[in-house]
């Protein structure tokens, strides 16, 4: 089956060359094979950054959002009978292979005393196991990055907290400083409500990647929140933590399904009802993103139709002498398309290497222009601001998020190469049904 295709293969890597034979291209292939590479080179290292970017933030909310909440219908009204749920959602046989964990949790607003002025805060309270104390490692929480020992190890039974670690750089605390917090009794913000002072101890600080959590966030037990509070055996929700975002829809329908009573005199919500407009801005940026990169390629693609288009022109006499001598219209169609199939490939190969080499060294290559702008800023003018291309405090990453998607990679060269074979497909299909002696005669 080769063999047959043997001599259009030959002919379209000879029609690579110039015309002398020192020349590996000729001048319309080198234009089009590089600007082509300089697509795919663009492309692959735009949806890498946005890749990156999109997986980063996915991962940070997922990580210290809850998945799916369960509550009274009736805002403030507490769950007191929420052990029979909770173990109605651990024994489902359909959640089991969907669910990582479910558990009665206490979620309100606190007022934090700071230098005499009051600032909001969201307290978060999750149940701790007590071997989870001794390795630091609690299933439920953020990731906790530093944490003393002796403190964690009394999380249930004394008055410590977890705050975000860009909480303690903001205000300048340490492991074992002291946060005043003002809490409502009862858990629910009422008329006529009581409010509690208590003090407690930071034990440890926690990272989510995202800076509205870190900031904002005060975790502690479920078990010191309640004594607290006095809500003795008592919850404000119910969590169910996903093994995947792709089951919010099916185990949001399954956990209606194994509640007790009027199920309607629940609410459920999903993180996606809570940050979906955010999440959708980042898949419509995306999809933006791609139709103009996509546009881009078919920019090179057209580099290509015109050089295969004057190819065939200037070869006309040539393919009107293979015809002649027997050559079929296929094989004329299939050397063309082979042709430009190749400038397509190597031009992919070639921009693809490089933009992949590229987007793993990307923070490394943005740091360096950094640091040649603030030194040539310092040199010129003895003083200026620092410059930071890349501002880590919008969604604070540490780094810059870049992810190479073997399978977005394969689709831009798949598109390359589908696009480099019409652009060779169409022109010489023209030249290919003409008639070989009107060709040679014209020429």
């Amino acid at each position: 089956m080769f063999r047959q295709y043997i001599l259009e293969f030959f002919i379209a890597i000879r029609y690579l060359r110039g015309q002398g034979r020192t020349v590996i291209f000729s001048l319309g292939t080198r234009l089009s094979f590089f600007f082509m590479a300089l697509m795919v080179y663009i492309m692959v290292l735009v949806l890498s950054v946005f890749t990156g970017f999109q997986q980063e933030v996915h991962n940070s909310l997922w990580n210290s959002g809850y998945h799916i909440t369960v509550a009274r219908q009736n805002q403030g009204q507490v769950l007191s009978d929420y052990d029979p749920i909770v173990e109605a959602l651990q024994n489902d046989e359909k959640l089991k292979p969907m669910m990582r964990s479910a558990f009665g949790s206490i979620s309100i607003n606190a007022l934090m005393e700071v230098q005499s002025r009051f600032e909001g805060k969201s307290i978060r309270a999750i149940p701790v196991k007590p071997e989870e104390l001794l390795t630091g490692n609690l299933r439920d929480f953020p990731r906790i990055v530093h944490y003393n020992k002796e403190y964690l190890s009394r999380f249930n039974d004394g008055k410590y907290v977890l705050v975000g670690r860009e909480m303690a750089r903001y205000y300048g605390w340490q492991v074992g400083d002291t946060v005043r917090l003002f809490l409502p009794k009862g858990g629910a913000l009422t008329r006529g409500m009581q409010i509690r002072q208590e003090d407690f101890i930071i034990a440890g600080f926690f990272r989510t990647g995202y800076y509205e959590f870190d900031f904002n966030l005060i975790f502690m037990s479920l078990a010191t929140a309640q004594r607290a509070l006095e809500l003795p055996g008592s919850v404000t929700e119910i969590i169910v933590q996903l093994k995947d975002l792709s089951f919010l829809d099916a185990v949001k329908t399954l956990v209606r399904g194994d509640l007790p009573g009027n199920k309607y005199s629940y609410y459920i919500k999903t993180i996606r009802d809570e940050r979906g407009n955010f999440l959708a801005a980042l898949q419509l940026e995306k999809t933006l993103m791609i139709i103009i990169l996509s546009l881009l390629i078919l920019a090179g693609a057209a580099g290509i139709w015109v050089t295969v288009s004057l190819l065939v022109k200037a070869k006309s006499r040539s393919i009107g002498m293979l015809r002649a001598m027997g050559l079929p219209a296929s094989s004329v169609i299939i050397i063309f398309t082979s042709h430009s199939m190749l400038i397509g490939l190597l031009s992919t190969a070639v921009g693809g290497s490089i933009g992949i080499f590229i987007a793993n060294r990307l923070e490394a290559i943005i740091q360096l222009a950094e640091d040649m702008i603030n030194s040539a800023c310092a040199w010129y003018f003895g003083a200026c601001a620092p410059v930071q291309l890349i501002p880590k405090n919008i969604y604070y990453f540490d780094h810059l998020p870049v992810h190479a998607d073997p399978g977005i990679i394969f689709g831009v060269a798949l598109t390359t190469m589908i696009l480099s074979g019409l652009a060779g497909y169409f022109p010489s299909r023209k030249t290919a049904n003409m008639d070989p002696v009107q060709t040679i005669r014209a020429e």
